[in-house]
Protein backbone atom coordinates (compact mmCIF):
# COMPACT_ATOMS: atom_id res chain seq x y z
CA UNK A 1 0.00 0.00 0.00
CA UNK A 2 3.25 -0.21 0.75
CA UNK A 3 3.38 1.21 0.56
CA UNK A 4 2.59 -0.81 -2.39
CA UNK A 5 3.92 1.40 -2.28
CA UNK A 6 5.02 0.89 1.05
CA UNK A 7 6.09 4.19 2.45
CA UNK A 8 9.07 5.99 3.46
CA UNK A 9 8.68 9.77 4.13
CA UNK A 10 11.68 12.08 4.24
CA UNK A 11 8.73 13.19 5.17
CA UNK A 12 6.51 12.55 2.66
CA UNK A 13 8.66 12.34 -0.33
CA UNK A 14 8.20 8.44 -1.72
CA UNK A 15 11.19 5.75 -2.03
CA UNK A 16 9.66 3.55 -4.54
CA UNK A 17 12.40 1.26 -5.36
CA UNK A 18 12.81 -1.15 -3.29
CA UNK A 19 16.01 -2.80 -1.28
CA UNK A 20 16.80 -6.21 -1.39
CA UNK A 21 20.42 -6.30 0.42
CA UNK A 22 22.93 -4.25 -1.38
CA UNK A 23 25.37 -4.47 1.28
CA UNK A 24 26.24 -8.05 2.91
CA UNK A 25 25.66 -8.43 6.74
CA UNK A 26 29.36 -9.65 6.72
CA UNK A 27 30.57 -6.61 5.39
CA UNK A 28 28.83 -3.74 7.71
CA UNK A 29 29.64 -6.18 10.61
CA UNK A 30 33.71 -5.90 9.62
CA UNK A 31 33.04 -2.07 8.76
CA UNK A 32 31.60 -1.47 12.19
CA UNK A 33 33.86 -3.43 13.79
CA UNK A 34 37.86 -2.29 12.33
CA UNK A 35 36.16 0.81 9.87
CA UNK A 36 37.90 4.47 10.69
CA UNK A 37 35.56 7.23 11.42
CA UNK A 38 36.19 7.93 8.02
CA UNK A 39 34.18 5.02 6.69
CA UNK A 40 31.82 4.79 9.16
CA UNK A 41 30.27 8.68 7.82
CA UNK A 42 30.78 7.10 4.46
CA UNK A 43 29.04 4.23 4.70
CA UNK A 44 26.26 5.90 6.99
CA UNK A 45 25.46 8.50 3.75
CA UNK A 46 25.89 5.29 1.35
CA UNK A 47 23.48 3.61 3.46
CA UNK A 48 21.04 6.27 3.60
CA UNK A 49 21.23 7.08 -0.30
CA UNK A 50 20.77 3.31 -1.30
CA UNK A 51 17.99 3.08 1.08
CA UNK A 52 19.88 0.20 3.39
CA UNK A 53 18.13 2.32 6.74
CA UNK A 54 18.75 -1.35 8.68
CA UNK A 55 22.32 -0.90 8.10
CA UNK A 56 22.68 2.99 8.42
CA UNK A 57 20.95 2.04 11.62
CA UNK A 58 23.91 -0.26 12.93
CA UNK A 59 26.67 2.27 11.99
CA UNK A 60 25.21 5.03 13.84
CA UNK A 61 25.05 2.98 17.07
CA UNK A 62 28.94 2.56 16.38
CA UNK A 63 29.37 5.95 16.33
CA UNK A 64 27.77 6.54 19.16
CA UNK A 65 28.85 4.16 20.80
CA UNK A 66 33.06 5.19 19.86
CA UNK A 67 31.93 9.32 20.66
CA UNK A 68 28.75 9.22 23.40
CA UNK A 69 28.82 13.18 23.04
CA UNK A 70 29.30 13.75 20.01
CA UNK A 71 26.12 15.99 18.20
CA UNK A 72 26.80 14.93 14.82
CA UNK A 73 27.12 11.15 16.05
CA UNK A 74 23.76 11.43 18.01
CA UNK A 75 21.93 13.33 14.95
CA UNK A 76 22.70 10.10 12.54
CA UNK A 77 21.22 7.72 15.17
CA UNK A 78 18.04 10.01 16.05
CA UNK A 79 17.57 10.04 12.24
CA UNK A 80 17.28 6.39 11.67
CA UNK A 81 15.25 6.63 15.52
CA UNK A 82 12.79 8.62 12.95
CA UNK A 83 12.86 6.90 9.68
CA UNK A 84 13.64 3.40 10.28
CA UNK A 85 12.78 2.13 13.80
CA UNK A 86 9.27 4.93 13.89
CA UNK A 87 10.59 5.60 17.76
CA UNK A 88 9.79 8.92 18.35
CA UNK A 89 10.66 9.16 22.01
CA UNK A 90 13.97 7.37 21.60
CA UNK A 91 14.30 9.81 18.52
CA UNK A 92 13.32 12.74 21.26
CA UNK A 93 16.05 12.40 24.00
CA UNK A 94 18.22 12.07 21.20
CA UNK A 95 17.77 15.56 19.58
CA UNK A 96 17.20 17.09 22.78
CA UNK A 97 20.58 16.64 23.49
CA UNK A 98 21.95 18.13 20.91
CA UNK A 99 19.68 20.98 20.21
CA UNK A 100 22.67 23.74 21.62
CA UNK A 101 24.95 22.44 18.98
CA UNK A 102 23.01 23.02 15.41
CA UNK A 103 25.64 25.11 12.80
CA UNK A 104 24.50 26.61 9.93
CA UNK A 105 27.99 25.16 8.09
CA UNK A 106 27.37 21.42 9.10
CA UNK A 107 29.06 19.27 6.52
CA UNK A 108 28.10 15.94 6.90
CA UNK A 109 31.09 14.56 4.93
CA UNK A 110 33.86 15.41 7.79
CA UNK A 111 34.61 12.93 10.00
CA UNK A 112 35.88 15.97 12.19
CA UNK A 113 32.53 17.22 12.50
CA UNK A 114 31.36 17.35 15.75
CA UNK A 115 27.80 19.47 15.34
CA UNK A 116 24.59 18.69 14.04
CA UNK A 117 22.43 20.56 11.06
CA UNK A 118 19.74 22.71 12.17
CA UNK A 119 17.38 19.92 10.48
CA UNK A 120 17.32 18.64 14.13
CA UNK A 121 14.89 21.36 14.71
CA UNK A 122 12.90 20.20 12.30
CA UNK A 123 13.14 16.45 13.71
CA UNK A 124 12.70 17.91 17.64
CA UNK A 125 9.61 19.28 16.07
CA UNK A 126 7.83 16.18 14.06
CA UNK A 127 8.74 14.18 17.43
CA UNK A 128 7.12 16.09 19.39
CA UNK A 129 4.12 16.26 17.26
CA UNK A 130 4.32 12.34 16.92
CA UNK A 131 3.91 12.06 20.55
CA UNK A 132 0.94 14.77 20.99
CA UNK A 133 2.96 17.34 21.78
CA UNK A 134 1.23 20.54 19.80
CA UNK A 135 2.57 23.20 21.84
CA UNK A 136 6.74 21.66 21.73
CA UNK A 137 5.86 20.85 18.08
CA UNK A 138 4.79 24.29 16.79
CA UNK A 139 7.78 26.06 18.66
CA UNK A 140 10.07 24.03 17.20
CA UNK A 141 9.11 24.21 13.65
CA UNK A 142 8.88 27.66 13.85
CA UNK A 143 11.82 27.67 15.69
CA UNK A 144 13.50 25.90 12.19
CA UNK A 145 12.01 28.40 9.78
CA UNK A 146 12.90 31.87 11.68
CA UNK A 147 16.35 30.12 11.45
CA UNK A 148 16.33 29.70 7.43
CA UNK A 149 14.29 33.13 6.81
CA UNK A 150 14.91 33.18 2.57
CA UNK A 151 15.43 29.34 2.62
CA UNK A 152 13.33 27.37 0.24
CA UNK A 153 14.42 23.38 1.05
CA UNK A 154 12.34 20.20 1.38
CA UNK A 155 12.15 21.16 5.58
CA UNK A 156 11.46 24.27 5.26
CA UNK A 157 8.35 23.82 2.97
CA UNK A 158 7.20 20.52 5.18
CA UNK A 159 7.36 22.75 8.44
CA UNK A 160 5.40 24.94 6.78
CA UNK A 161 2.67 22.96 6.09
CA UNK A 162 2.97 21.07 9.66
CA UNK A 163 2.64 24.18 11.24
CA UNK A 164 -0.97 24.41 9.11
CA UNK A 165 -1.92 20.56 9.75
CA UNK A 166 -1.60 20.99 13.64
CA UNK A 167 -3.95 24.22 13.28
CA UNK A 168 -6.31 22.00 10.87
CA UNK A 169 -6.43 19.21 14.00
CA UNK A 170 -7.27 21.80 16.61
CA UNK A 171 -10.57 22.96 14.30
CA UNK A 172 -11.43 19.29 13.91
CA UNK A 173 -10.60 17.54 17.31
CA UNK A 174 -12.28 20.67 18.64
CA UNK A 175 -15.46 19.66 16.84
CA UNK A 176 -16.00 15.77 16.18
CA UNK A 177 -17.88 14.23 13.99
CA UNK A 178 -21.04 12.66 15.66
CA UNK A 179 -22.56 9.73 14.91
CA UNK A 180 -19.76 8.08 14.17
CA UNK A 181 -18.21 4.81 15.35
CA UNK A 182 -14.34 3.96 15.14
CA UNK A 183 -12.79 0.93 15.82
CA UNK A 184 -9.69 -1.28 15.56
CA UNK A 185 -11.31 -4.25 13.20
CA UNK A 186 -9.46 -6.77 15.81
CA UNK A 187 -6.63 -9.55 16.33
CA UNK A 188 -7.93 -11.69 13.81
CA UNK A 189 -6.79 -8.95 11.43
CA UNK A 190 -4.38 -6.73 13.02
CA UNK A 191 -1.01 -7.64 14.49
CA UNK A 192 2.69 -6.82 15.63
CA UNK A 193 2.96 -6.02 12.08
CA UNK A 194 1.82 -3.62 9.68
CA UNK A 195 -1.37 -4.22 8.17
CA UNK A 196 -2.75 -1.92 5.60
CA UNK A 197 -4.77 -0.95 2.21
CA UNK A 198 -8.23 -3.12 3.40
CA UNK A 199 -11.02 -3.73 0.02
CA UNK A 200 -14.52 -4.50 1.58
CA UNK A 201 -16.42 -6.55 -0.92
CA UNK A 202 -19.35 -4.51 -1.20
CA UNK A 203 -21.96 -6.63 0.83
CA UNK A 204 -19.00 -6.37 3.66
CA UNK A 205 -18.82 -10.32 4.19
CA UNK A 206 -15.63 -10.37 2.88
CA UNK A 207 -12.06 -7.84 3.77
CA UNK A 208 -9.16 -8.34 1.58
CA UNK A 209 -5.85 -6.56 3.08
CA UNK A 210 -1.90 -5.95 2.86
CA UNK A 211 0.29 -7.49 5.75
CA UNK A 212 3.75 -7.54 6.39
CA UNK A 213 3.90 -10.47 8.80
CA UNK A 214 6.53 -13.39 8.62
CA UNK A 215 5.59 -16.23 7.32
CA UNK A 216 6.18 -19.75 9.74
CA UNK A 217 8.42 -20.99 7.09
CA UNK A 218 10.28 -18.06 6.55
CA UNK A 219 13.88 -18.16 7.84
CA UNK A 220 15.38 -15.88 5.18
CA UNK A 221 16.68 -12.71 6.62
CA UNK A 222 16.96 -11.17 2.63
CA UNK A 223 13.25 -11.50 2.76
CA UNK A 224 13.61 -8.43 5.17
CA UNK A 225 13.72 -5.16 3.93
CA UNK A 226 16.44 -3.20 5.19
CA UNK A 227 14.37 0.18 4.61
CA UNK A 228 11.25 -0.72 7.02
CA UNK A 229 12.58 -3.80 8.96
CA UNK A 230 9.79 -5.82 8.09
CA UNK A 231 9.05 -9.00 5.67
CA UNK A 232 7.59 -8.31 2.27
CA UNK A 233 4.15 -7.48 1.94
CA UNK A 234 1.15 -10.21 1.48
CA UNK A 235 -2.23 -9.99 0.41
CA UNK A 236 -5.02 -12.14 2.80
CA UNK A 237 -8.79 -12.67 2.99
CA UNK A 238 -10.63 -12.88 5.91
CA UNK A 239 -14.61 -13.21 5.98
CA UNK A 240 -16.69 -11.92 8.64
CA UNK A 241 -18.87 -13.99 11.29
CA UNK A 242 -20.49 -11.45 12.88
CA UNK A 243 -20.25 -7.82 14.11
CA UNK A 244 -16.54 -7.23 14.73
CA UNK A 245 -15.58 -10.77 14.08
CA UNK A 246 -13.69 -12.16 11.38
CA UNK A 247 -12.19 -15.18 10.35
CA UNK A 248 -8.40 -16.31 10.63
CA UNK A 249 -6.90 -14.42 7.64
CA UNK A 250 -5.81 -16.70 4.83
CA UNK A 251 -2.86 -15.73 2.07
CA UNK A 252 -3.55 -15.73 -1.28
CA UNK A 253 -1.48 -18.61 -3.07
CA UNK A 254 -0.20 -16.02 -5.79
CA UNK A 255 1.88 -14.44 -2.89
CA UNK A 256 6.04 -15.06 -3.34
CA UNK A 257 8.51 -14.00 -0.32
CA UNK A 258 10.56 -12.40 -2.68
CA UNK A 259 8.15 -10.11 -4.09
CA UNK A 260 5.99 -7.11 -2.76
CA UNK A 261 2.01 -7.77 -3.14
CA UNK A 262 -0.31 -5.23 -2.06
CA UNK A 263 -4.24 -4.75 -2.16
CA UNK A 264 -5.18 -1.87 -4.17
CA UNK A 265 -9.06 -3.04 -5.48
CA UNK A 266 -11.53 -5.79 -6.20
CA UNK A 267 -14.24 -5.40 -9.00
CA UNK A 268 -17.84 -5.83 -7.54
CA UNK A 269 -18.27 -9.95 -8.32
CA UNK A 270 -14.91 -9.92 -6.29
CA UNK A 271 -13.89 -12.20 -9.38
CA UNK A 272 -10.85 -9.60 -10.81
CA UNK A 273 -8.45 -8.34 -7.91
CA UNK A 274 -6.27 -5.86 -8.62
CA UNK A 275 -2.80 -5.29 -6.89
CA UNK A 276 0.44 -3.33 -6.65
CA UNK A 277 3.71 -5.70 -7.16
CA UNK A 278 7.29 -5.13 -7.75
CA UNK A 279 10.39 -7.24 -6.84
CA UNK A 280 14.35 -6.40 -6.85
CA UNK A 281 14.48 -7.30 -10.43
CA UNK A 282 11.84 -4.59 -12.13
CA UNK A 283 10.11 -1.60 -10.79
CA UNK A 284 6.54 -1.63 -9.63
CA UNK A 285 3.64 -2.12 -11.29
CA UNK A 286 -0.01 -2.42 -11.25
CA UNK A 287 -1.64 -6.15 -11.95
CA UNK A 288 -4.95 -8.31 -12.15
CA UNK A 289 -5.54 -11.29 -10.78
CA UNK A 290 -8.97 -13.32 -11.90
CA UNK A 291 -10.10 -14.89 -8.29
CA UNK A 292 -12.49 -16.96 -10.03
CA UNK A 293 -9.70 -19.17 -11.59
CA UNK A 294 -8.85 -22.43 -9.73
CA UNK A 295 -5.28 -21.83 -9.51
CA UNK A 296 -4.00 -18.15 -8.42
CA UNK A 297 -0.52 -18.44 -8.83
CA UNK A 298 -0.12 -15.52 -12.11
CA UNK A 299 -0.44 -11.82 -12.50
CA UNK A 300 -1.44 -10.35 -15.36
CA UNK A 301 -0.32 -6.66 -15.90
CA UNK A 302 -2.92 -3.94 -16.20
CA UNK A 303 -2.25 -3.52 -19.95
CA UNK A 304 -4.36 -0.50 -20.32
CA UNK A 305 -2.21 2.58 -22.30
CA UNK A 306 -1.22 4.79 -19.81
CA UNK A 307 -1.72 3.15 -16.55
CA UNK A 308 1.34 0.96 -16.52
CA UNK A 309 4.70 3.67 -16.78
CA UNK A 310 8.28 3.86 -16.05
CA UNK A 311 6.37 6.68 -13.43
CA UNK A 312 4.96 5.52 -10.14
CA UNK A 313 1.52 5.03 -10.33
CA UNK A 314 0.38 3.03 -7.22
CA UNK A 315 -3.31 2.79 -7.12
CA UNK A 316 -6.29 2.21 -9.17
CA UNK A 317 -10.37 1.59 -8.65
CA UNK A 318 -12.59 1.32 -11.67
CA UNK A 319 -16.16 1.43 -10.61
CA UNK A 320 -18.72 -1.12 -10.04
CA UNK A 321 -20.44 -1.04 -14.06
CA UNK A 322 -16.43 -0.79 -15.24
CA UNK A 323 -17.26 2.49 -16.95
CA UNK A 324 -15.07 4.77 -15.10
CA UNK A 325 -11.37 3.70 -13.95
CA UNK A 326 -9.33 6.59 -11.35
CA UNK A 327 -5.53 5.94 -10.44
CA UNK A 328 -3.08 7.91 -8.71
CA UNK A 329 0.31 8.56 -10.40
CA UNK A 330 3.47 10.60 -9.54
CA UNK A 331 4.18 11.46 -13.25
CA UNK A 332 5.09 14.80 -15.03
CA UNK A 333 3.10 17.17 -15.72
CA UNK A 334 1.07 16.98 -12.49
CA UNK A 335 0.03 19.54 -9.84
CA UNK A 336 2.12 17.81 -6.95
CA UNK A 337 3.50 15.03 -6.14
CA UNK A 338 1.26 11.78 -6.95
CA UNK A 339 -1.67 12.91 -8.45
CA UNK A 340 -5.70 11.58 -9.67
CA UNK A 341 -6.26 10.50 -12.84
CA UNK A 342 -9.28 9.23 -14.85
CA UNK A 343 -10.28 6.80 -17.95
CA UNK A 344 -13.56 6.30 -19.46
CA UNK A 345 -14.79 3.39 -20.78
CA UNK A 346 -15.57 4.60 -24.84
CA UNK A 347 -18.76 3.21 -26.81
CA UNK A 348 -16.34 0.84 -28.53
CA UNK A 349 -15.09 -1.03 -25.64
CA UNK A 350 -11.62 0.82 -25.20
CA UNK A 351 -10.56 2.77 -22.54
CA UNK A 352 -9.63 6.95 -23.21
CA UNK A 353 -6.83 7.99 -22.48
CA UNK A 354 -5.81 9.11 -18.84
CA UNK A 355 -6.61 12.48 -17.87
CA UNK A 356 -5.89 14.71 -15.22
CA UNK A 357 -8.76 15.60 -12.60
CA UNK A 358 -7.62 19.04 -12.01
CA UNK A 359 -6.49 21.40 -9.05
CA UNK A 360 -9.83 21.07 -7.62
CA UNK A 361 -9.23 17.40 -6.60
CA UNK A 362 -5.20 17.72 -6.54
CA UNK A 363 -3.01 19.81 -4.93
CA UNK A 364 0.30 20.53 -4.58
CA UNK A 365 1.18 17.63 -2.35
CA UNK A 366 -0.20 14.32 -2.92
CA UNK A 367 -3.41 12.54 -3.86
CA UNK A 368 -3.82 8.55 -3.38
CA UNK A 369 -5.76 5.46 -2.66
CA UNK A 370 -9.01 6.32 -4.69
CA UNK A 371 -12.22 4.74 -3.89
CA UNK A 372 -15.68 5.47 -5.81
CA UNK A 373 -19.29 5.07 -4.41
CA UNK A 374 -21.17 2.32 -6.12
CA UNK A 375 -23.55 5.15 -7.62
CA UNK A 376 -20.02 6.74 -8.75
CA UNK A 377 -21.23 10.46 -7.09
CA UNK A 378 -18.91 10.03 -4.02
CA UNK A 379 -15.17 10.00 -5.01
CA UNK A 380 -13.02 9.37 -1.41
CA UNK A 381 -9.35 9.81 -1.52
CA UNK A 382 -6.93 10.15 0.67
CA UNK A 383 -4.19 13.78 1.03
CA UNK A 384 -1.25 15.18 2.58
CA UNK A 385 -2.16 18.71 1.63
CA UNK A 386 -2.54 21.70 4.11
CA UNK A 387 -6.04 20.72 4.21
CA UNK A 388 -5.35 17.76 6.51
CA UNK A 389 -4.78 17.34 10.15
CA UNK A 390 -1.09 15.58 9.61
CA UNK A 391 -0.02 13.09 7.34
CA UNK A 392 -2.31 11.90 5.14
CA UNK A 393 -6.28 12.54 5.60
CA UNK A 394 -9.10 11.24 3.90
CA UNK A 395 -11.81 13.72 1.61
CA UNK A 396 -14.79 13.17 -0.02
CA UNK A 397 -15.54 14.90 -3.27
CA UNK A 398 -18.94 14.98 -4.77
CA UNK A 399 -19.45 14.31 -8.61
CA UNK A 400 -20.87 18.13 -10.31
CA UNK A 401 -21.39 16.70 -13.94
CA UNK A 402 -19.47 13.93 -15.84
CA UNK A 403 -16.36 16.47 -15.53
CA UNK A 404 -16.60 17.99 -12.45
CA UNK A 405 -16.37 17.75 -8.79
CA UNK A 406 -16.92 19.67 -6.14
CA UNK A 407 -14.15 20.77 -3.55
CA UNK A 408 -13.30 17.73 -1.34
CA UNK A 409 -14.21 18.13 2.05
CA UNK A 410 -12.01 16.38 5.04
CA UNK A 411 -13.85 13.84 6.88
CA UNK A 412 -12.65 14.88 10.18
CA UNK A 413 -11.95 13.68 13.51
CA UNK A 414 -12.42 11.02 14.93
CA UNK A 415 -12.54 9.27 11.01
CA UNK A 416 -8.87 11.23 10.38
CA UNK A 417 -5.72 11.94 12.74
CA UNK A 418 -2.41 13.23 13.18
CA UNK A 419 -1.07 10.07 11.44
CA UNK A 420 -1.78 8.96 8.19
CA UNK A 421 -5.09 8.01 7.47
CA UNK A 422 -5.26 6.61 3.89
CA UNK A 423 -6.76 3.41 1.96
CA UNK A 424 -10.38 4.17 2.79
CA UNK A 425 -13.57 2.18 1.07
CA UNK A 426 -16.80 1.52 1.94
CA UNK A 427 -19.73 -1.35 1.70
CA UNK A 428 -22.31 -0.75 -0.98
CA UNK A 429 -24.55 0.62 1.43
CA UNK A 430 -22.08 3.32 2.91
CA UNK A 431 -23.00 2.37 6.27
CA UNK A 432 -19.19 1.05 6.89
CA UNK A 433 -15.97 2.29 5.89
CA UNK A 434 -12.42 0.63 6.09
CA UNK A 435 -9.11 2.94 6.41
CA UNK A 436 -6.10 2.02 7.50
CA UNK A 437 -3.77 4.07 9.68
CA UNK A 438 -0.35 4.49 11.97
CA UNK A 439 -2.23 6.75 14.53
CA UNK A 440 -1.24 6.12 18.40
CA UNK A 441 -2.55 2.92 20.18
CA UNK A 442 -2.05 0.91 17.04
CA UNK A 443 -1.26 -2.72 17.62
CA UNK A 444 1.28 -3.12 14.52
CA UNK A 445 3.25 -0.09 13.29
CA UNK A 446 -0.23 0.17 10.97
CA UNK A 447 -3.87 -1.01 11.86
CA UNK A 448 -6.66 -1.40 9.89
CA UNK A 449 -9.95 0.07 11.20
CA UNK A 450 -14.21 -0.05 10.89
CA UNK A 451 -16.00 3.03 10.50
CA UNK A 452 -19.59 2.75 11.61
CA UNK A 453 -21.88 5.72 10.37
CA UNK A 454 -24.52 5.60 12.51
CA UNK A 455 -26.37 8.06 10.01
CA UNK A 456 -25.12 9.06 6.82
CA UNK A 457 -24.09 12.28 6.38
CA UNK A 458 -24.10 11.65 2.76
CA UNK A 459 -27.24 9.93 0.88
CA UNK A 460 -25.18 7.77 -1.65
CA UNK A 461 -26.83 4.48 -2.79
CA UNK A 462 -29.92 2.89 -4.72
CA UNK A 463 -29.02 -0.37 -4.54
CA UNK A 464 -29.97 -3.76 -6.28
CA UNK A 465 -28.91 -7.05 -4.49
CA UNK A 466 -29.33 -10.89 -4.27
CA UNK A 467 -28.35 -14.50 -4.82
CA UNK A 468 -28.90 -16.65 -7.65
CA UNK A 469 -29.26 -20.77 -6.39
CA UNK A 470 -29.71 -23.47 -7.72
CA UNK A 471 -29.45 -27.45 -7.31
CA UNK A 472 -26.58 -27.15 -9.57
CA UNK A 473 -24.55 -23.65 -9.12
CA UNK A 474 -24.11 -20.84 -7.20
CA UNK A 475 -23.36 -18.37 -10.30
CA UNK A 476 -20.93 -19.85 -11.74
CA UNK A 477 -21.85 -20.01 -15.91
CA UNK A 478 -24.53 -17.96 -15.35
CA UNK A 479 -24.54 -13.95 -15.68
CA UNK A 480 -27.38 -11.46 -15.38
CA UNK A 481 -28.61 -8.76 -17.52
CA UNK A 482 -29.72 -5.36 -16.58
CA UNK A 483 -31.62 -2.89 -18.78
CA UNK A 484 -32.73 0.35 -17.66
CA UNK A 485 -35.97 0.89 -20.11
CA UNK A 486 -36.39 4.12 -19.52
CA UNK A 487 -32.96 6.18 -20.20
CA UNK A 488 -31.82 8.20 -22.28
CA UNK A 489 -29.68 6.02 -23.64
CA UNK A 490 -31.69 2.46 -23.00
CA UNK A 491 -28.39 1.50 -21.54
CA UNK A 492 -27.62 -2.28 -20.66
CA UNK A 493 -25.05 -3.89 -18.22
CA UNK A 494 -24.03 -7.54 -17.42
CA UNK A 495 -23.47 -8.45 -13.96
CA UNK A 496 -21.46 -11.59 -12.74
CA UNK A 497 -22.89 -13.24 -9.32
CA UNK A 498 -20.36 -13.89 -7.24
CA UNK A 499 -18.91 -17.61 -7.51
CA UNK A 500 -18.30 -18.74 -3.78
CA UNK A 501 -22.63 -17.64 -3.24
CA UNK A 502 -24.07 -16.68 -6.22
CA UNK A 503 -23.95 -13.45 -4.23
CA UNK A 504 -24.92 -10.40 -6.51
CA UNK A 505 -25.35 -6.29 -6.54
CA UNK A 506 -25.15 -3.73 -8.21
CA UNK A 507 -25.82 0.09 -8.68
CA UNK A 508 -29.17 1.96 -9.53
CA UNK A 509 -30.38 5.04 -10.40
CA UNK A 510 -33.76 6.37 -8.85
CA UNK A 511 -36.51 7.07 -10.88
CA UNK A 512 -36.05 4.34 -13.25
CA UNK A 513 -37.55 0.99 -14.43
CA UNK A 514 -35.61 -1.65 -15.08
CA UNK A 515 -35.46 -5.62 -16.42
CA UNK A 516 -33.40 -8.22 -14.75
CA UNK A 517 -32.58 -11.06 -16.80
CA UNK A 518 -30.69 -14.43 -15.89
CA UNK A 519 -28.83 -15.90 -18.91
CA UNK A 520 -27.22 -19.43 -18.91
CA UNK A 521 -23.40 -19.94 -19.97
CA UNK A 522 -25.51 -21.02 -23.58
CA UNK A 523 -26.79 -17.76 -24.13
CA UNK A 524 -30.35 -18.56 -23.30
CA UNK A 525 -32.32 -16.56 -20.86
CA UNK A 526 -33.66 -18.66 -18.14
CA UNK A 527 -35.13 -15.83 -16.10
CA UNK A 528 -36.74 -12.00 -16.21
CA UNK A 529 -38.15 -9.40 -14.36
CA UNK A 530 -39.31 -6.27 -14.61
CA UNK A 531 -39.33 -3.98 -11.21
CA UNK A 532 -38.72 -0.04 -10.59
CA UNK A 533 -36.98 2.30 -8.42
CA UNK A 534 -38.82 5.47 -6.06
CA UNK A 535 -38.87 8.29 -7.19
CA UNK A 536 -39.21 10.30 -3.70
CA UNK A 537 -36.61 7.96 -1.46
CA UNK A 538 -32.95 9.40 -1.25
CA UNK A 539 -31.82 5.83 -0.61
CA UNK A 540 -33.13 2.40 -1.68
CA UNK A 541 -32.49 -1.01 -1.23
CA UNK A 542 -33.85 -3.53 -3.74
CA UNK A 543 -33.57 -7.51 -2.88
CA UNK A 544 -34.05 -10.22 -6.39
CA UNK A 545 -33.48 -13.83 -4.75
CA UNK A 546 -33.37 -16.24 -7.64
CA UNK A 547 -34.30 -19.57 -7.36
CA UNK A 548 -33.16 -21.94 -10.87
CA UNK A 549 -34.79 -25.16 -10.93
Amino acid sequence: MNQLKYTFFIFFLFIINYSFGQFAEKDVTEIITYGTKEELIYEWNYAIESSEFRYADLISDALVKREPKNANFIYRKGYTAVHFKKNYAEALKLFSKILKNVAKDYNNELATETRCPFETYYYYAYCQDQLGNIEGATEYYKKYLDENIGVTNVYTKLAQVKIVNIEVAEKYKANPKKNIILNSVGDSINSPDPEYAPIISPDGSTIYFTSRRVWKEDTYKEFVEDFTNFSTEDIYVSYKKGPGQWTTPKRLPFCRLDRNEATVAVSSDERIMYIYADNAKDGGNLYEVDLSKDRLDTLDIIKTEGVNTKDWDSHIFYSEDNTIAIFASDRAGGYGGRDLYRMIKLPDGTWSLPKNMGPVINSPYDEDAPFLSIDKKQLYFSSNSDKSMGGFDIFVSLKVNDNDWSTPVNLGYPINSTKDDIYFTTTADGLLGYLSSNRNGVKGETDIYEVEFVSKEIKTSFILSGKISSSTTLGKGISLQLQCLNCDSNRKKFIKPRTRDGKFISGLEPCREYQLEVVNELGTVIHSEKFETSCTLTTESIVKNISLK
